[in-house]
């Protein structure tokens, strides 16, 4: 009998748990130890599952940038990526893009999850990361959680509580503390 594969996100937190706009409070944490971390989510992973403001945000930069720049530059830009999207009819020319859509995307994902290979990785896109936890469709949550006040912007709470296992945390040098969640069944 073959395992499922696991869908796998990476969210970066302030102590205040923020995980909007990290670009703005959080990189100066992303470094030695915890950009390793990063890295290595993408190493069991093959596969990308996007939300759509993420995808438009990524398809627009990864095409231009080697590993050289960003360490999952090369990742990104070789591997299938999903865009779950009720908005977009089509996606760019992101190599490997596919388009998630329509009335039963839990379907398409669940068959997604049952196609052989590796992790499904899912970075950024709190909404889709919200929506798949509500769906109990999320597997494994990484959450980086800086040492700094953001002070204003989304957190992972969407009005409804989700029980989450601790499974393993770690702490860097710089601060970070990496927390490996799995959502429990409500």
């Amino acid at each position: 009998m073959t395992s499922e594969r696991r869908i796998v996100a990476g969210l970066f937190a302030s102590m205040d748990g923020v995980v909007e706009a990290p670009e703005k409070w959080g990189m100066p944490y992303n470094t030695g130890e915890a950009a390793e971390a990063v890295t290595r989510l993408f190493d069991d992973a093959d596969t990308a599952l996007l939300g759509r403001s993420t995808y438009q945000m990524w398809s627009s930069f990864f095409p231009h940038v080697t590993s050289e720049q960003v360490p999952t530059a090369d990742w990104l830009n070789a591997a299938p990526k999903y865009v779950v999207s009720s908005t977009l009819t089509e996606v760019g020319q992101w190599q490997g893009s596919h388009l998630i859509t329509g009335d039963d995307i839990t379907g398409q994902i669940q068959a997604l999850k049952r196609q052989p290979g590796g992790n499904i990785n899912v970075g950024g896109s709190i909404t889709l990361v919200q929506w798949l936890m509500g769906n109990g469709l999320l597997d494994d949550l990484y959450l980086q959680i800086a040492p700094v006040i953001a002070g204003s912007g989304r957190t992972l709470a969407d009005g409804e509580q989700l029980p989450m296992h601790l499974q393993a945390t770690r702490t860097f040098g710089n601060g970070v503390i990496e927390a490996h969640y799995i959502p429990q069944p409500r």
